[in-house]
């Protein structure tokens, strides 16, 4: 009985220790603006979120269904389409975006104008890239009408990123549906890459505002930070090669 009685308390002790741990119950965010194993300040993380809405360009168009659709059995469902938009003719890190009053989302922004644009680092020509490590930024906020003096510009700026998109411009082509926006940006949230190795987490608007793209990626020692991790054969280094821009 004693060997028994012995293997009854170790196992009871395994269990009220199980117990004892606490499990998460929220997604891993650096809440705190220091700097990370691959360098990047808060500061930095902001100029690179700013860096991924200029360089990209495409993005996932979200917003909440209301009850005009499916006799409103879909209504407070979320729903995305991929869009194109161009960073504001001002570089100021405002999409600009080219919508019609057709699409769900903007009948959606219509009833309840709270809107999300996700972003991710698309790979280039001939590159695999990696979805899970690549970094990636979430813009949330409100769509505006865009001012009618700056249509001009926008067909030009937009244009240039977009040169298919002339196509459906609004003007004297027949395309008058199609109006030009810009989302609002009230929150940011940024996923640097892989846990651990880069910053995740809410970034304040003002901040994102005053970075600048070019400097943050500048600031980032490429090949020292890539030199340093060339023995670890893991998924944290891979991240680190991937969500270089």
């Amino acid at each position: 009985m004693q060997p028994l009685r012995t293997l009854v308390t170790i196992s009871l002790a395994l269990l009220s220790a199980a117990a004892a741990v606490a499990l998460p119950t929220t997604a891993p965010c650096h809440k705190t603006h220091s700097a990370h194993a691959m360098g990047e300040t808060y500061e930095q993380a902001a100029g690179l979120a700013r860096a991924l809405v200029k360089n990209t360009s495409v993005g996932t168009f979200m917003t909440v269904m209301n009850a005009d659709r499916q006799d409103g059995k879909i209504e407070g469902f979320p729903f995305g389409s991929v869009d194109y938009y161009a960073d504001n003719c001002d570089d100021s890190g405002t999409p600009l975006m080219l919508l019609s009053h057709l699409q769900i989302n903007v009948q959606n922004a219509r009833t309840q104008n709270r809107v999300s644009l996700a972003i991710r680092r698309l790979p280039k020509e001939g590159e695999r890239g990696n979805v899970m490590v690549d970094p990636r930024v979430t813009l949330m906020g409100h769509l505006a009408p865009l001012d009618t003096s700056k249509h001009a510009s926008a067909v030009k700026c937009f244009g240039e990123r977009h040169p298919d998109a002339r196509w459906w411009m609004p003007g004297d082509h027949g395309f008058h549906d199609f109006k030009w926006y810009t989302l609002e940006v009230e929150e940011i949230y940024y996923v640097g890459g892989f846990g651990g190795a880069h910053y995740i987490g809410f970034i304040d608007v003002d901040t994102y505002r005053r970075a600048s793209p070019d400097a943050a990626l500048a600031g980032l020692d490429v090949e020292k930070m890539i030199m340093e991790k060339e023995e670890e054969n893991t998924i944290r280094f891979q991240a680190q090669k991937q969500t270089l821009f």
